[in-house]
């Protein structure tokens, strides 16, 4: 796949695919913020919009570097082994490697870029609106990846591609960069620097296992590693959700 092969309907399918996600985060956030006293609400909307484009835009950029500029960094190379690769070995190394470490290190990078630019106060910690970066990147990101895989479908599957696209990729992309970002909320209580960033390095490497696990799961295209992987994010939504009402909206953590 190249990234300007895409056809304007591909990329008006991949747009809906990710319409409920996009509406369901900015409808969720806050329209007021302390660190934004001067600004109304509507005024506060319009920043929480540019913002979240900003992210969104990344994570097109994301796929163009993945797609375009990844594979001259990190080219393909045959080694000739002598004996061929087992079924788990490549299951593993494109679900770990190819998708979990390449997708979310482009990914994250971005996240963190923006965020160190204009999401940081004074004093070093970051702002609520770090999780709109995120989930826009990776919303972004699930644009295009969508518009590919449900263009590239026989006519007849694609609505099918198109409702799974939407309920599980964009979902899942999603949920992997909100908790990185909400572990970056999470991290402004550390006041050692070298911890902080450490905390948030860990923060990638469960985005990059997140990612692999699921992909590990999904690749075999099996009914049973559906369900697990479903079953997995499932879990993850209600961890994000109560750290989203904590760090977010500052409710009180209610026990389960």
């Amino acid at each position: 796949m190249k990234f300007f092969e895409l056809s304007p309907i591909a990329l008006i399918w991949g747009f809906f695919s990710i319409l409920p996600w996009a509406f369901a985060l900015l409808s969720s956030f806050p329209r007021k913020n302390p660190l934004h006293p001067n600004l109304n609400s509507t005024e506060y909307f319009i920043r929480i919009l540019w913002i979240s484009l900003l992210g969104f835009l990344a994570g097109i950029l994301s796929t163009f570097l993945i797609l375009e500029v990844a594979p001259l960094i990190w080219p393909n190379v045959d080694l000739k082994p002598k004996r061929p690769k087992s079924l788990l070995t490549q299951t593993i190394h494109l679900a770990f490697i190819q998708a979990g470490m390449v997708e979310e290190f482009f990914k994250i990078a971005l996240i963190m870029l923006i965020s160190f630019f204009f999401l940081r106060t004074k004093e070093g910690k970051w702002k609520k609106e770090i999780v709109l970066v995120a989930a826009f990147t990776a919303l972004g990101f699930a644009f295009i990846e969508n518009s590919h895989y449900i263009i590239n479908e026989v006519p007849n599957k694609r609505w099918q591609t198109f409702i799974g696209r939407s309920i599980h990729s964009s979902n899942i992309h999603m949920l992997i960069n909100l908790t990185f970002a909400l572990f970056c909320l999470k991290s402004n209580s550390i006041f050692d620097s070298s911890q902080k960033w450490f905390y948030i390095g860990a923060a990638f490497l469960l985005a990059v296992i997140q990612h692999g696990v699921v992909d590990f799961f999904l690749i075999p295209s099996s009914v049973i590693g559906g369900w697990i992987a479903t079953a997995m994010f499932v879990g993850i939504w209600v961890w994000v959700v109560r750290d989203f009402r904590v760090y977010i909206l500052d409710k009180k953590l209610e026990p389960i």
